[in-house]
């Protein structure tokens, strides 16, 4: 008896199977890349939004290092410092939040996500286009909001949900109602999946 349970076929854990397979081979290392490709973007705009329009440049504020040791917390370089911080920041938050809400609303996905064949699409087929449009717009807003007001640990593990579930939906997809899909490795823009 024991050696036929010993000897017996191992049952496959089908749930396992199907969340194994419901992802393209590789998808998750290429969401990775688009984000690293979409930073790089978003620091090239918030530089160039430095030099033509004399936003806040978070260089001021490392440059003012030096100027504040030793002084009072209430000193004002150490105050006019933390202000230069906090403008620099919500300044590329902006450009990071209007970069991903016009792609996504033009072109159903970020430079990087096309770069790799992803679009940003509706989880529901049924809902209206205008609803699936602003509800785009609020994905980039919720996104930039949770990184200022609190802090990356949230944002990161909305950013981790991604390998949480089969379909690899962020917790920024879950919100809006959107999922991020493969699209064929002919239309994107590097088709660097084509290794197997």
């Amino acid at each position: 008896m024991a050696k036929d349970k010993a000897n017996a076929p191992k049952e496959k854990n089908t749930a396992f199977q199907s969340f194994r397979h419901a992802r393209e081979k590789g998808s998750i290392l290429y969401r990775v890349f688009a984000l690293v490709i979409d930073f790089i973007i978003i620091w090239l705009l918030y530089q160039i939004a430095v030099v033509v329009f004399g936003a806040p440049d978070v260089n001021d504020y490392v440059r003012m290092q030096e100027v504040v040791q030793g002084l009072a917390k209430d000193a004002p370089e150490v105050i006019e410092r933390m202000r230069l911080w906090q403008q620099s920041f919500i300044t590329y938050l902006g450009i990071g939040a209007a970069y991903e809400a016009i792609f996504l609303i033009l072109l159903r996905g970020t430079v990087g996500k096309l770069m790799f064949g992803f679009r940003v699409v509706s989880n529901n087929a049924d809902r209206n286009i205008i609803l699936c449009k602003l509800l785009l717009i609020l994905r980039a807003v919720v996104k930039a909001l949770s990184i200022y007001l609190i802090s990356a640990i949230p944002f990161i593990f909305l950013c981790l949900t991604t390998f949480g579930n089969a379909e690899a939906r962020s917790g920024f997809d879950l919100f809006a109602g959107t999922k991020v899909m493969y699209k064929r490795r002919e239309k994107s823009w590097l088709s660097l999946s084509n290794r197997r």
